[in-house]
């Protein structure tokens, strides 16, 4: 399947005039407007192929991982914090002012994904499954609240700490004109109507709101992940 070039996201490296189609990405957990396809990322942001034949070698030869899953569809959508491993090097997904951007990220890092909790079900007593924003989910005990960070191991399939959405805990925006800035949770506000919860931030001394889902925590005083130095 392709996309037409007019209609692709800005933040896509892509010149929009030279040919008419480009990857479209699959459907997925992640929406159009915020991921890439994976076929973009190897060949017009890290450069590992110049035409779709060299794109569908590599995926082919199962040299491409996401979350440390060979993944070898060229449309598959990844988006924030997922994990691209080619070859050797692994990079992470993150928000920035442009759109979506990659970082590259060392070994230890790259078993680490940030996952945010969207929703969890109760499946029996004591027991809840948890779902995240990249539309992964675990099965977990009733401890865990919506809107939360779990710091997961990719390769063991562990929890090793949860980042909890609270005053002073500092974020990531993921959407709006300040998406991809650092910020400090000064307060929680809970809506009382259909409207959703809105969170007041602080930004280098200058305050200002937001809807909680634009909210991602990433660390309690600071981020437990990498987030500077984009490719």
């Amino acid at each position: 399947m392709s996309l037409k070039r007019f209609a692709a996201p800005a933040f896509w490296p892509i010149e929009k005039k030279t040919k008419k189609f480009v990857v479209k990405p699959r459907p997925g957990a992640h929406k159009k407007s915020k991921c890439i396809p994976l076929g973009l990322v190897i060949r017009d942001i890290l450069k590992c192929a110049r035409t779709m034949k060299e794109i569908n070698l590599i995926l082919n030869a199962g040299h491409v991982k996401v979350d440390n899953i060979v993944r070898k569809e060229k449309g598959f959508a990844v988006g924030i914090m997922d994990i691209v491993t080619v070859g050797d090097e692994s990079y992470r997904i993150l928000p920035g002012k442009k759109g979506l951007h990659l970082i590259k990220i060392g070994k230890e890092e790259s078993v680490l994904k940030l996952l945010k909790i969207v929703d969890k079900r109760s499946v029996k007593k004591g027991r809840v499954q948890l779902n995240f924003h990249d539309g992964k989910n675990i099965l977990a005990d009733n401890g865990y609240k919506t809107n939360d960070t779990l710091v997961f191991d990719i390769v063991q399939k562990k929890i090793k700490d949860t980042i909890k959405l609270e005053k002073g805990c500092t974020s990531l925006v993921t959407g709006g004109k300040n998406m991809g800035a650092l910020v400090t949770i000064d307060e929680i506000i809970v809506t009382q109507n259909s409207m959703p919860n809105q969170i007041v931030v602080n930004l280098e001394g200058k305050k200002f709101m937001l809807p909680r889902n634009y909210v991602f925590a990433v660390g309690k005083d600071k981020p437990v992940i990498k987030i500077g130095e984009t490719r």
